[in-house]
Order: C-alpha cells, then structure tokens, then sequence
C-alpha cells in the first residue's frame, strides 16, 4: 500500500518531513516493515503551495529514494502546505499521470488504498463527470477518478 504524508503548519522546507529525518517518508518507502510489499517504488509525487494559489507538482515513475531531483527540490522548497505520496501500486500502469497527488486548479489530492469494485462501475463514474471535468483525466487510477468526481460537484 502507498504511503504520504502531509503537512499543515508554519512554512517548513520539505526536506525537514519527506527526505532528511532518519524516520522519513523516503526512509519509510523501501523498508516498510508492516506492509504487503517493503517497498514503495512505483513512482512518488509532490504538490506544495507557494505565494500562488496554484500548486506546485512534481511527479516521476522513479522510486522516490533514487530521484536526486526529488532530493534537492526537497532541499529548497519551503512551504506551509504540502502532500508527498510515495506509490506502491495496486492496479493502474506505472506511469506518470498515475502518481499521486493530482492536481486540479487550486485543489491537490492524495489516497491510499483501492475502491472496491472499481471496474464494475468505472464506465459510469467517468461518464457522470462533465465534460471539462473529464478533459483533465489524465491517468488510470480510482484515485483520480475520485478526486475528479468531488471537484465535479
């Protein structure tokens, strides 16, 4: 299962939660020691908020521990508000547009674990979105299908 983290609070950079304490959630993505799999490294993602509304995003297939990109964003970003999700993927491909968190004008979003059932009723949820809704579905995954259903209302 995935593993995130998220941070409200005085502005902080993200290093101090996601990648420098020796408890980290980086540390925590490949020797997790109650979980079905002990790694997470099917890709990681970031979404932080600065002095525009908008969210920052940062995503990759990497696992987490191995991107040095991850490592000095982490390193010079400073914010009071941010998400980190590093995936262990439980259906959807691996891929980019399927790493968490998702984005959507002022809105970021995150989930662990997996919708029942979701298959079976896939069609008809993407079919209830609206049309401008629908256009930003990127990826494959039952989370962002979910984020994009509570911004649809």
């Amino acid at each position: 299962m995935c593993r995130w983290a998220a941070y409200f609070g005085e502005a902080v950079f993200l290093e101090d939660i996601i990648t420098a304490p020796c408890h980290s959630l980086i540390a925590q993505s490949h020797c997790a020691q109650e979980a079905k799999s002990p790694t997470n490294g099917d890709g990681f993602g970031l979404a932080w908020y600065g002095d525009r509304p908008e969210p920052g995003l940062y995503r990759d297939i990497l696992p987490a521990w191995s991107d040095p990109n991850l490592k000095s964003l982490c390193r010079q970003i400073k914010s009071g508000l941010f998400l980190a999700h590093v995936r262990a993927s439980t259906g959807g491909a691996t891929s980019r547009m399927n790493c968490h968190p998702f984005i959507s004008g002022r809105w970021s979003f995150m989930h662990n674990g997996q919708i029942g059932g979701f298959e079976k009723i896939r069609r008809a949820l993407e079919n209830s979105l609206c049309d401008a809704v629908f256009d930003q579905r990127e990826g494959t995954t039952d989370s962002e299908l979910f984020f994009l259903l509570m911004i649809d209302e």
